[in-house]
């Protein structure tokens, strides 16, 4: 099948899923993350601000206080991470999607990235929202733990463009 088609049938499910549901996948995904040998030595870790149906995993934070937590904002077509805490002030951004007005840009020391996926193949190709600003991303930065984050039955089946970047696991909930 392909990307767009995808796209649109998992966007259409994602609407109508319960909050009750979101609330119960969040919880299985932070459960398996505390059990996550790449997260568990990370000391710097990209998250993401929950849009589009996303599930909200911001709980981690007060789970793993020693941790340094960065949301990616969006500068001139690129992305960029920055430091996040209870004092961040978030902007609403394009595409739906929240971003920290200001803050460190720490994305050189980022060890784990959690990335949300519209879906995820068996090799790990991410289905994102189409704009390629997370391939554009991890194509400079492959040392990176990329962990692309999905609803149970998100693991879909399409043909990986070349400039695709394959994540390095994902967890679902």
């Amino acid at each position: 099948m392909d990307k767009k088609t995808l796209r649109k049938q998992i966007l259409e499910k994602r609407s109508a899923l319960t909050d009750a549901r979101k609330k119960e996948a969040a919880s299985k995904v932070i459960e398996k993350l505390c059990e996550d040998e790449h997260f568990l030595k990370a000391d710097f870790v990209g998250l993401f601000y929950p849009a589009n149906g996303e599930m909200d995993l911001m709980e981690i934070i007060s789970r793993f206080p020693d941790k340094i937590f960065a949301l990616p904002k969006t500068v001139n077509d690129k992305v960029m991470y920055l430091q996040y805490d209870q004092f961040t002030q978030l902007k609403h951004a394009s595409f739906g999607i929240y971003e920290p007005q200001f803050g460190f840009d720490i994305t050189a020391k980022l060890e784990v990235i959690l990335v949300p996926c519209l879906g995820i193949t068996k090799n790990f190709y991410r289905l994102g929202y189409g704009k390629g600003y997370f391939d554009k991303f991890f194509k400079n930065r492959l040392e990176v733990y990329k962990i692309g984050i999905i609803y149970e039955d998100e693991v879909v089946d399409f043909e990986p463009e070349t400039y695709d970047i394959p994540m390095n696991d994902y967890i679902s909930g």
